[in-house]
């Protein structure tokens, strides 16, 4: 049986509940619902990997069916992790996004008792093609990730979500299921990637069955079916249930759903299969030859653990630790146990930490039933440090490729392992042995939450930020502020001086001292900064350092936490890009804007010098807003807040009063809930345009939103990234002016991403133009027409 991933080893430290992140858990046995799980794995032989593009494309009944009814070894490889995406619960966007969709899926295969892989994609957006899809990604590099995680994991059956024709509809999901096709193919074939035996250890391994799910389109004819609405005997839920609390995961992609009881039908095709598989298809594994089970079964070992009631922990006072640093590990075991059981403790430590002190025996010692034992071995965080951050994130990405470096054994992985773990090795009354890890844990009191656990992480002295990220610098002017942020990590004292790193000819103030007292200590140091006389457009960049003594830090982080999943940081560089570019903005006392999904427009427009006012709650429903003369709703919006569905009537009031209204990207509640200020619908599947580089007309060339302030022309729309834009109108209200048309290749015209008409006095105007990814990419030509939206109300709108 393949090794079990470190997410897994942790999961062993849960308690009854399915699902507890580490914010808030303390450890038990886990009671009979976890002796019951361990006991329907345990001793098994029989593994099954399933195959798609995204989070959120595995068909999480099937895998609830197969782990928690069945008893098999499951695991659900997502070629990409999902960072083209939008975002319904914050502000992370690309690699940001990957790393909460990442642990979204851990959070669902929590529940549904499967594991995870990942391939190397970097998702790019919506395609709408295999083709353009492989454009991005070189099939091989597809195919030979799979094969990868194949070899390792070793399943008999593989299932593909995907079918790998246009029937799948995204060209993510026509490439995922062309490559699992493949990947099943060469599997075995010593003569495909032999660099993975010669570089990884990993032998050609043939796979006896290849199946697809039915889960998304319907079956061409006689299909394996499971029952997905038998109930657990161990949860009392029924399978489907149960899966619908793993998809309940993604929630940054929108997808809670009901949990209904019931029948539920889960359905199978079978593709191919080995020659060694002989008759009829009535099972997922009829005519697969058996294997034996591995000798080092982690299952068999937690029911032994839970059997003998030994509990075990590895706790330490601090999470976020600093090169330098010393840190008091305890390790405890607790015998609630009815027999004596002898233990060796211990600590493994990987190259972020070096030991140091220990009061823990070398021998194993007895611990008596109804008895703990503790002790307390002291690590020391290395230094220089290394800073915990993804392991997939170490080099900069080839296109739309990660490159991963490092430990071959991680790659595939979801996360690198806990770089401070401790070991256990239990022996029972009856003389077996157990060996156990536990990923130690900064362990806290919290006086309204209780218990809270975190992940240890190592972290630098001073985190450095430099905001904003990147800056559109309309040419003329001549000086902007720059707010470099500290954050102070360690226990001890430390005092710095933060300077600034400017392109040549850029000047700014001197360097500044700060003293830091206590960890977790704010400071902020803002810079003026002058650019030369008569700048040429361009990017030019700005850094932040901070110097402490003979060290130099230049290291951000960016902490993802939410209470659904595991927190993460990611490690950031403290630049700014400033692009330098021909932009006009209108003058305006006051703009408001309501945030939508994943939206950081409005920071984009407070950086460069726009008065925007976040309206949201109490603002948004009861104050004025006759101090706006634009308001701008953020994409999705209307799904991401209720006050602003509550506060519509007041809004079309304000708007027919002579506002300017600009709604960026709606979806479903938007038009089921009739919030258009005059009628227009969506497409289905929704008109988008995927090409950013895909030709655009003026279809009203004369109308002012492409001509003031600024006149806008091809050259604007050059630069894009990602798409043009999603959810335009398919159809509309007379009343409606479209301004521009664009499509891409193959595909009919689309004048639905930009439309204007007049409410009353006022404006509206409708657009599913991706500003929301153009804007903070300081992307010049959006931030033309955007600017041009803004300014509709200074003069009459098109009829």
């Amino acid at each position: 049986m393949t090794r079990l991933t470190c997410r897994s080893l942790a999961a062993l430290l849960l308690a009854a509940a399915p699902h507890v992140p580490l914010a808030a858990q303390g450890v038990g046995t886990g009671g009979i619902v976890h002796l019951a799980e361990e006991r329907r794995m345990a001793g098994n032989w029989r593994r099954v990997l399933m195959i798609g593009a995204h989070p959120d494309d595995e068909n999480t009944e099937l895998l609830t069916i197969l782990a928690k009814e069945q008893g098999i070894e499951t695991a659900y490889l997502s070629l990409t992790r999902g960072e083209g995406g939008q975002n319904l619960i914050g502000n992370e966007l690309g690699v940001g996004l990957g790393v909460v969709r990442s642990e979204e899926l851990l959070a669902a295969r929590s529940f549904d008792g499967g594991h995870q892989f990942f391939g190397r994609a970097f998702d790019f957006g919506f395609s709408k093609t295999m083709a353009e899809a492989f454009e991005f990604w070189p099939r091989d590099s597809l195919v030979k990730d799979a094969v990868r995680i194949i070899r390792r994991f070793r399943p008999q059956v593989v299932i593909s979500v995907w079918s790998g024709t246009p029937a799948d509809g995204h060209g993510h999901h026509q490439a995922a299921g062309n490559v699992a096709l493949e990947a099943y193919r060469a599997a075995g074939d010593p003569n495909r990637f032999p660099e993975l035996m010669r570089e990884e250890g990993l032998a050609p391994y043939t796979v006896a069955k290849f199946y697809r799910s039915y889960y998304f389109t319907p079956p061409p004819g006689p299909l394996l079916v499971l029952n997905g609405g038998a109930v657990d005997p161990v949860t009392g839920l029924s399978y489907h249930q149960i899966a619908v609390r793993s998809r309940d995961q993604h929630r940054s992609q929108n997808q809670g759903n009901l949990e209904e009881p019931g029948p539920s039908q889960v359905r199978l095709g079978l593709v191919e299969k080995a020659a060694t598989v002989t008759g009829p298809d009535d099972s997922v594994f009829a005519g697969v030859p058996r294997e034996a089970p591995a000798a080092n079964d982690l299952h068999r070992d937690a029911v032994r653990l839970i059997e003998a009631g030994v509990v075990l922990d590895a706790t330490t006072s601090d999470d976020e630790v600093v090169p330098g640093q010393v840190l008091p590990v305890t390790l405890t075991v607790w015998n609630s146990g009815h027999d004596t059981v002898r233990a060796r403790v211990g600590t493994r430590l990987r190259a972020a930490f070096t030991a140091g002190s220990s009061d823990c025996p070398t021998e194993a010692v007895a611990v008596a039933p109804g008895a703990l034992f503790r002790c307390i071995a002291r690590v020391i965080v290395a230094s220089p440090g290394q800073f915990t951050a993804p392991y997939y994130l170490q080099a900069p990405r080839i296109d739309a490729m990660y490159h991963w470096i490092g430990d071959p054994s991680l790659w595939g992985e979801p996360f690198a392992p806990p770089a401070l773990l401790a070991d256990f090795t239990i022996q029972t009354q009856s003389g077996v042995s157990v060996h156990a890890e536990r990923e130690v844990q900064g362990r806290f009191r919290d006086q309204i939450l209780g218990e809270v656990r975190r992940r240890v992480a190592v972290v630098p002295r001073v985190a450095v930020e430099l905001s904003p990220e990147r800056l559109v610098w309309p040419r003329g002017t001549v000086r902007h502020s720059f707010r470099v942020a500290l954050e102070h990590l360690s226990r001890d004292t430390t005092d710095v001086t933060v300077s600034l790193q400017l392109p040549p000819g850029w000047k700014s103030g001197p360097a500044q001292p700060r003293h830091f007292v206590r960890e977790g200590e704010h400071a902020t140091v803002d810079f003026a900064v002058t650019a030369p006389a008569a700048l040429a457009p361009g990017e030019y960049q700005i850094s932040a350092f901070v110097v402490r003594g003979t060290d130099t830090l230049r290291t951000g982080i960016q902490r993802i936490r939410y209470p659904h999943i595991s927190d993460r940081n990611i490690l950031t560089t403290p630049t700014t890009t400033v692009v330098v570019a021909d932009v006009k903005f209108p003058a305006l006392s006051a703009i408001g804007y309501v945030r939508g999904g994943g939206d950081l427009v409005p920071e984009a427009l407070i950086n460069s010098g726009l008065p925007v006012k976040l309206l949201t709650g109490e603002a948004l429903e009861r104050g004025s807003l006759d101090g706006f003369k634009v308001i701008v709703i953020g994409a999705r919006a209307y799904e991401a807040d209720e006050s602003l569905r509550r506060a519509h009537p007041r809004l079309m009031r304000w708007l027919n009063a002579g506002g300017t209204l600009v709604v960026q990207i709606q979806q479903g509640i938007y038009f089921t809930g009739g919030y258009q200020p005059r009628p227009f619908t969506l497409g289905s599947p929704q008109d988008r345009v995927t090409d950013e580089h895909a030709k655009v007309t003026f279809v009203a060339p004369t109308n002012p939103l492409l001509n003031s302030p600024n006149r806008i022309t091809a050259a604007d729309f050059d630069g894009w990234i990602q798409e043009r834009g999603l959810d335009f109108a398919h159809s509309w209200d007379a009343g409606w002016q479209p301004i521009l048309e664009m499509h891409d290749a193959g595909d009919q015209p689309r004048e639905g991403g930009l439309l204007i008409t007049r409410v009353g006095r006022g404006t509206a105007i409708y657009t599913g133009l991706s500003f929301v990814r153009q804007l903070p990419a300081a992307v010049p030509g959006a931030w033309r027409l955007f600017a041009n939206l803004l300014a509709a109300g200074q003069r009459p709108a098109a009829p």
